[in-house]
């Protein structure tokens, strides 16, 4: 974007960043951690340029994204998927009770 500044006639260019995405952090986690730990983490952020903070929450997330994609889907052998598909495209009876509900005038479309 670019503005002139009106006391000199001059056209400045200005830019703005704006992160998109991120999320205000309010909340805090306290983690006890050895000194061995604690020297380990603080050495592999400096070699990334960054915090501390988010060396660790980074490493959390990828953890926490991995293990709830792990436990969100299943792995089975492709005839156990084959039998699964098959049993899906069978329809299944209707209970009796409800058979009886749906042919009741009240359900029936007007």
């Amino acid at each position: 974007m670019y503005v002139t500044d009106r006391h000199r006639g001059l056209t400045v260019a200005r830019m703005s960043i704006q992160c998109v995405g991120m999320e205000r952090k309010s909340k805090v986690l306290n983690l006890r951690v050895s000194d061995r730990q604690r020297t380990v983490y603080e050495r592999a952020a400096a070699l990334e340029g960054m915090s501390v903070s988010a060396l660790v929450t980074s490493a959390a997330n990828d953890r926490a994204e991995e293990l709830l994609h792990a436990y969100a889907s299943m792995t089975v052998p492709s005839d156990v998927f084959d039998q699964l598909l098959s049993a899906l495209d069978v329809p299944a009876p209707l209970a009796p009770a409800l058979e009886k509900a749906l042919i009741e005038p009240r359900f029936q479309n007007r």
